[in-house]
């Protein structure tokens, strides 16, 4: 057995270890009421806003890839998108559309066409972990602005520690750039390894861009209000008046935390986060462990999408993409 398939098994082992806990937790017959008695409306409000925000989401990629070289209309970064989320429904990580999204930019047509493919993926690597750490420390400071602004809320203290740490990261490592980029220059070593090759074209490309940085952050505050406010629409639908408020709280710490790669996607992760965070201001278990698996299943049928645009591209297979990819060393 090889180390992959030892990691992907162990994701799988965490996830049913979560699933199974939570599922003690509570009243199955209660939990399967509340889904079906859920309010259908609010619902499709909260599909159509996540579908608008992955949009927004494939506009910020657009911006950050147009440095890069890559000059391709705007409706490929968002067919390139939700093909990538498709690849997430079924991928080992939350990042496993990713390397959709890395291998389709590199391959299209409208692409830098003096770059060989392996420079191509290079540079299509680098705008999607731009996209993607963009995302997310605007996700953690959200988390963090929200916890000052309405400290009435009683989470645990190693819980704001946590969220203030990781804001408190990036911030740090924003400010060092200038240091990891002359050091990079200096090393032959790093220069020629694929990871240093892409850090230093990353750090090339976007240190002196700010402008597109600032607008980059700007579509992610929408991408994750729009969310914030998905969660207050969930909320209604399982019958619970979940404050605006804490919604800024409960989508930036549940989102972080499904983020870590010990299990299949964030499922496990999530729905105990949810549970923990949603019992914090008196929602039952069973109404808790509903929202995430309503939450679960509004991202899973606009992911599907993503599959007809997959279908009708003609699009290789997954396992043809991702061995594409390993070969490039990126």
């Amino acid at each position: 057995m090889n180390r992959r398939t030892l990691i992907f098994l162990t994701k799988i082992l965490v996830s049913v270890g979560f699933l199974s806990f939570l599922f003690t937790q509570v009243d199955l017959a209660q939990l399967v009421q509340i889904l079906s008695s859920a309010h259908f409306s609010y619902i499709v409000v909260a599909l159509i806003g996540y579908l608008f925000a992955q949009i927004i989401s494939a506009m910020r990629w657009y911006l950050l890839a147009q440095p890069l070289g890559f000059q391709n209309p705007f409706k490929d970064f968002a067919f390139f998108s939700f093909i990538g989320m498709f690849f997430n429904l079924f991928a080992p990580s939350t990042v496993g559309g990713d390397i959709g999204r890395v291998f389709y930019l590199a391959r299209s047509e409208e692409g830098d066409q003096d770059r060989n493919w392996k420079g191509s993926t290079a540079c299509a690597l680098t705008s999607v972990i731009g996209d993607r750490v963009i995302g997310m420390a605007v996700l953690i400071w959200i988390g963090v602005a929200a916890l000052v602004i309405y400290p009435s809320y009683s989470l645990p203290w190693m819980v704001r520690a946590s969220v203030f740490t990781l804001a408190l990261g990036f911030l740090f490592i924003w400010c060092l750039l200038p240091v990891f980029k002359s050091l990079l220059m200096r090393s032959e070593r790093w220069k020629e390894h694929p990871v240093g090759e892409n850090l230093l074209l990353a750090l090339e490309t976007y240190r002196g861009n700010r402008q597109i940085i600032f607008q980059a952050v700007i579509l992610s505050l929408f991408v994750h209000f729009i969310q914030a406010w998905i969660h207050l629409f969930l909320g209604r639908a399982l019958g619970l008046e979940i404050p605006l408020s804490y919604c800024f709280i409960l989508y930036p710490l549940v989102g972080l935390f499904s983020a870590l790669p010990v299990s299949v996607n964030g499922i496990g992760l999530r729905e105990g986060g949810y549970l923990f965070l949603l019992g914090q201001i008196g929602v039952s278990s069973e109404k808790a462990v509903a929202f995430g698996l309503l939450w679960f299943i509004v991202v899973a049928v606009d992911s599907l999408m993503g599959g007809l645009v997959f279908v009708l591209r003609k699009s290789p297979k997954p396992s043809a993409i991702v061995s594409e990819i390993e070969k490039s060393n990126y």
